[in-house]
């Protein structure tokens, strides 16, 4: 079978790339090594910049029709100061960002993808993958062979086609990351939250649901050492007010989702002939939903590249490489910055009290978090908003 685009992974990355490559007019096949797609492990939360991406390729009601909007978030400090923010309105992107439970985006893309006509081998992983003359040369357990001009690896943080394409670099520093979902004591707001503890650990909170949320940890992995995931969360929990009142500490018997490392690293997203999208691509600690965005994004702005000059496909993939490696440092530095001021207490509590005196300022802050314009515009509007009478 001869295609133009070869997709490994089905997730949001490689869903919305098959997606994409059918509406514009290539010939897509995508293979998915699991058979059903399993639950996965995230926060479930689409930044008001990736509202605006769906809502601009009609997406927006198939993919979360029952998705819960989120006007904000709180922002807990490690001294429990409190403070509510709104996402403010950018260019052409919503004041809101989306709980998107999953594998239901998932399967929503795939199946988009195939009313396009991309073909969707489920529990299909490449039993070989080869180079050729002409691109590249798949072969499924089934003894199906696939060739076809374009790679594209969607597979993930650990990225088997990173590896393949010798792209993967060493992880120099990660997290560790736990998420559960959990009902609520009390009924939830459509705001998201975010509590920052005085040993630079920080809980994400998404409502999913008016009685349902996705409680995410972040910590260094030695917080783990001689202890269980369930204890370390009802730690948490216990030592902060907000949360006791939102949510009960775990049974010993939960099974929460532990990803670690929580980044990866590549040399570049693409080579002359293969390319990669979603986390596969590079992934920074996490934030507030860069993971679902992220995928959205760079499946995006590769099919806008291979289809502006597919006839020069190496030219149009070191031009997304360049797109992707510049966003990439953008969120690199804003992530540093993030992760040094949580772990230095009285800068956090500092910076969470200059953000209360200015409610124009903390909307500006949480507009960088969630893309609803870049870091240098949002640092900006945020000069703007405090020397604003």
């Amino acid at each position: 079978m001869r295609t133009d685009v070869l997709i490994l992974g089905g997730g949001p990355a490689g869903g919305m790339t098959a997606l994409l490559c059918a509406r514009a007019g290539l010939a897509v096949v995508l293979c998915e090594a699991h058979a059903t797609l399993p639950e996965r492990v995230c926060g479930m939360y689409l930044c008001p910049a990736g509202v605006a991406l769906l809502e601009r390729h009609r997406l927006r009601e198939r993919t979360g029709p029952g998705a819960r909007l989120l006007r904000g978030m709180v922002m807990v400090a490690p001294n429990f100061q409190r403070l509510v923010t709104q996402f403010p309105p950018g260019d052409n992107v919503p004041d809101y960002g989306l709980s998107l439970p999953r594998p239901e985006l998932d399967n929503a893309l795939l199946g988009i993808a195939r009313e396009a006509g991309a073909v969707i081998r489920m529990g299909m992983r490449p039993a070989k993958l080869m180079r050729t003359t002409g691109g590249w040369r798949a072969t499924l357990p089934n003894g199906e062979v696939i060739e076809a001009k374009l790679l594209v690896g969607a597979d993930g943080r650990k990225s088997a086609t990173a590896r393949l394409l010798g792209l993967t670099l060493p992880v120099r520093r990660s997290r560790i990351a736990i998420h559960i979902d959990r009902p609520a004591r009390i009924r939830t707001s459509p705001l998201g939250e975010m509590h920052i503890f005085d040993d630079g650990v920080y809980v994400g909170v998404n409502p999913i649901a008016p009685d349902t949320v996705n409680f995410s940890i972040v910590s260094d992995p030695e917080a783990l050492h001689g202890v269980t995931a369930v204890n370390l969360i009802n730690d948490r929990i216990a030592r902060s007010p907000g949360l006791c009142e939102l949510i009960a500490s775990l049974p010993a018997d939960a099974k929460p989702g532990v990803t670690f490392p929580t980044n990866a690293r590549v040399r570049a997203a693409a080579t002359h002939d293969a390319a990669l999208v979603g986390d596969a691509s590079g992934y920074i600690d996490p934030l507030t939903g860069e993971g679902i965005y992220g995928a959205l994004w760079t499946a995006d702005e590769l099919v806008r590249a291979v289809t502006t000059d597919w006839n020069d496909l190496p030219a149009a993939l070191a031009r997304y490489a360049r797109i992707r490696a510049q966003r990439h440092r953008a969120k690199s530095v804003l992530c540093e910055v993030f992760q040094s001021m949580i772990r230095r207490p009285r800068l956090a509590n500092s910076v969470g009290w200059l953000l209360a005196r200015r409610q124009g300022v903390a909307n500006s802050f949480i507009g960088i978090i969630g893309n609803s314009y870049p870091p240098s515009r949002g640092f900006l509007r945020m000069a703007q908003q405090a020397f604003t009478l």
